[in-house]
């Protein structure tokens, strides 16, 4: 179906299809039938002609919608002839929007999503390809790791928002109290060794050193968020082979194992919600997983408690917030789990030769400079193109530790993006074993029901049945 819808767009939209190879193209068509001359005031008439875009996008921030209606306003008076209509979705119902618009041929000219839908949108042809639709100087404007995200087939079909990392959060002046030079390892990072002495220190009568949502599908997080201290950044690496099933998936079960046995982690479910209440209410030292924008919320809370206004989290205490990176085990490269949203242009039946290169002027005014700035400052993150780091440094970061913004600022850099290849039959696959092994077993982990060993000869018993012993990562 998803081909049938493919070739049903681009038989009707051949004119689009060629229009991708940018400006130069349309001016080498027209020189065929006119002169030069002529062909030069065609395209001024067509580049000046009334055209509207529409830009559906969810929630980013708070106010990011209304943000979007000023930006709009923005872009029209930069593009006097190009008018901007903004289509404001819930984050429940984007996607499912998104996803029937663009099968009946009537997708948004530009939309957001997460990096994770991309390959979807290319495999049904509705997808642009900004490698051959816009300015390459637009696309140098962003960091290479990002646009990885967005990239299928070595064709880049999106431009990155943000990078959202996700790593851990602490307690500064307990961590201090355990030892930990924080600067230092906010700077440079720090090993397992390091790390367990500090929770070992953390650790007292009523609080954990350490603390990790892990009840329910958040034991996924724990794996995907502090699977990197083991080197496992993604379920496959770059061989295309599950890396589950790799040494390195034992050794990050044998650090639960020992982590849960000294009782410096719990050894039952936490939900979500419970890891940073537990951090601001002096019961866990360091938590996770835990992002940059959290020193907002944790701020906001302090400031409810020295205002007494009854709004603070109950029973909890003043907290100084430091972000951290997961610590690594001998001989893995320091690295930070990370996911991308951004914008991606889409094919519909407006999609004519200028209307598309109308379409990527939009694109990129919103994904850089000032439009992308405000939306990292918001979430607490650092560019990821130039332009977008370049309005950042003149805006306000408020309240917020400078530790923290060049600690998150050097993580981005430190994200792998998945290899490019996974098929989507791997990905269920992938997810499937996830949901039904490996999530149940290492709750029992968790709770001392199984052991390490166990564990993941398991993993490597299912996931062998699964992907084949060839298709694993088993050294």
């Amino acid at each position: 179906m998803k081909k049938l819808v493919a070739l049903t767009m681009a038989t009707a939209m051949t004119l689009s299809l060629a229009a991708c190879g940018g400006a130069s193209s349309s001016s080498a068509a027209a020189s065929t039938a006119t002169t030069d001359t002529a062909s030069s005031a065609a395209e001024s008439t067509a580049s000046e002609a009334e055209d509207t875009i529409t830009v559906m996008v969810p929630p980013v921030t708070n106010d990011y919608l209304d943000k979007m209606t000023e930006w709009a306003d923005e872009f029209h008076q930069q593009y006097p002839n190009l008018t901007m209509e903004v289509i404001g979705t819930s984050w429940d119902d984007h996607n499912t929007k998104l996803s029937t618009m663009a099968q009946a041929g009537e997708a948004p000219d530009i939309a957001e999503i997460a990096y994770a839908a991309l390959a979807t949108y290319v495999e049904n042809g509705t997808a642009l390809n900004l490698s051959e639709c816009m300015d390459k100087d637009q696309l140098a404007d962003f960091d290479q790791n990002a646009l990885d995200y967005m990239t299928v087939e070595n064709n880049v079909y999106g431009l990155p928002l943000y990078i959202t990392i996700q790593a851990l959060g602490a307690n500064k002046d307990m961590l201090e109290a355990a030892g930990v030079d924080v600067a230092k390892v906010q700077e440079s990072g720090w090993t397992y060794d390091e790390f367990m002495e500090a929770i070992k220190n953390g650790t007292k009568d009523d609080t954990f050193g350490f603390v990790f949502a892990n009840s329910g599908a958040t034991a996924s997080d724990f794996l995907n968020i502090f699977g990197v201290s083991a080197g496992l950044n993604n379920a496959f690496n770059s061989d295309l082979k599950y890396e589950y099933t790799s040494t390195k998936m034992l050794n990050l079960l044998t650090a639960v194992e020992e982590m849960t046995n000294s009782g410096y982690m719990p050894n039952y479910g936490v939900e979500a919600s419970q890891r940073m209440v537990m951090c601001e209410t002096g019961n866990a030292m360091i938590f996770g997983k835990a992002m940059p924008l959290f020193e907002n919320n944790i701020n906001k809370n302090n400031a409810a408690l020295e205002a007494k206004d009854g709004t603070a989290v109950e029973n909890s205490i003043p907290v100084n917030y430091a972000f951290l990176p997961v610590p690594t085990m001998d001989g893995v490269t320091e690295t930070c789990y990370g996911t991308v949203d951004g914008m991606v242009a889409f094919r519909n039946s407006n999609s004519t030769d200028e209307h598309i290169q109308n379409v990527m002027k939009a694109l990129y005014f919103l994904s850089s400079g000032e439009r992308a700035a405000y939306v990292d400052a918001s979430t607490c993150l650092d560019g990821v193109c130039a332009s977008a780091r370049e309005a950042l440094a003149s805006m306000d970061t408020g309240d917020r530790d400078q530790g923290n913004i060049d600690c998150a600022a050097r993580m981005i850099k430190t994200v792998v993006a998945p290899p490019t290849g996974i098929t989507a039959e791997q990905t269920a696959n992938a997810k499937q074993l996830m949901d039904e092994v490996i999530v149940p077993k290492f709750q029992a982990l968790i709770a001392g029901e199984t052991t390490a060993q166990a564990m993941y000869d398991e993993i490597v018993k299912q996931a062998t049945a699964v992907f084949g012993e060839d298709g694993c990562d088993l050294t």
